[in-house]
């Protein structure tokens, strides 16, 4: 199969959330608990991504040439190239979060996931999300099952407005050009967000129809953390049989506290 991508065109967004409840139906995630206005004093709804929740359409309320306008962003995995998650992930010699190079995704092997945390704390987005009543990590999985059969991602074949489009790697990248070209002749200042994000790109591609500034929550530029070397250094004298998820959150914690001694030692010889 050839390397797939999804470009999220944002002008095109009229949050409808189509994709949200497609995501939702395909992948048989239960509803949650939410609050109208919770937290944000907004439309978006619920608050964040969950284990309930693999893709959510963000609100931005912005204040452009002294007129308020809604800017809309889908969240969700961005399936990177060269994904930190997997590298992270604990599980030997078979990772739980596995890599599908060829076809570009990333998802989460149930069945040998043991829920500690280790994706979420290495992922530049932070997006895997733990669900504490399983134990086990959940994300996007780029409707793998779909992908591989065929078949679009549920968010793509649902979208009404062509906000989202699925196809080859190759033409997703042009065609975030295009859009890119299409919005700057409409006088806007466009960026392509995931084509060279952490040096290889991802296969989430955004054409943010605004200056990232616009999109507060989304890290102008994301790295992974240059602790993760010796996160799995700290790992490697544990077996296969004894590692559970409290033995890394352990080694996690452990990663801190070296890292923020070196940085309190730092910032006094420099002082």
């Amino acid at each position: 199969m050839v390397e797939k991508g999804i470009l999220f065109d944002m002008e095109k967004c009229i949050a409808c959330r189509a994709c949200q409840v497609a995501c939702k139906q395909w992948n048989e995630l239960p509803a949650e608990q939410t609050t109208f206005f919770a937290a944000t004093g907004g439309y978006q709804n619920p608050i964040g991504l969950s284990p309930k929740t693999y893709t959510l359409v963000k609100f931005y309320e912005v204040e452009r040439n002294k007129k308020l306008r809604w800017l809309f962003r889908v969240q969700r995995c961005m399936h990177c190239v060269d994904p930190a998650c997997v590298k992270a992930c604990p599980v030997e010699p078979e990772k739980a979060m596995t890599h599908l190079k060829e076809q570009g995704i990333v998802y989460v092997n149930k069945e040998l996931c043991i829920g500690c945390g280790a994706c979420h704390e290495y992922c530049p987005w932070n997006i895997p999300q733990i669900d504490d009543n399983v134990g086990k990590s959940s994300k996007c999985t780029f409707c793998v099952d779909r992908v591989t059969n065929g078949l679009q991602p549920a968010c793509a074949k649902a979208c009404p407005t062509g906000a989202i489009t699925f196809g080859d790697y190759v033409q997703i990248k042009e065609l975030a050009q295009q859009a890119k070209e299409r919005l700057i002749a409409k006088g806007r200042e466009p960026q392509i967000y995931g084509e060279k994000e952490l040096g290889t790109g991802t296969h989430k591609i955004y054409v943010l129809p605004e200056p990232i500034n616009f999109y507060p929550d989304l890290p102008k530029d994301p790295k992974v953390s240059e602790d993760l070397g010796f996160f799995r250094e700290l790992l490697k004298p544990f077996g296969k049989l004894t590692l559970t998820a409290a033995i890394v959150g352990m080694v996690i914690a452990k990663v801190k506290q070296v890292k923020e001694r070196n940085t309190i030692t730092s910032t006094k010889e420099e002082g």
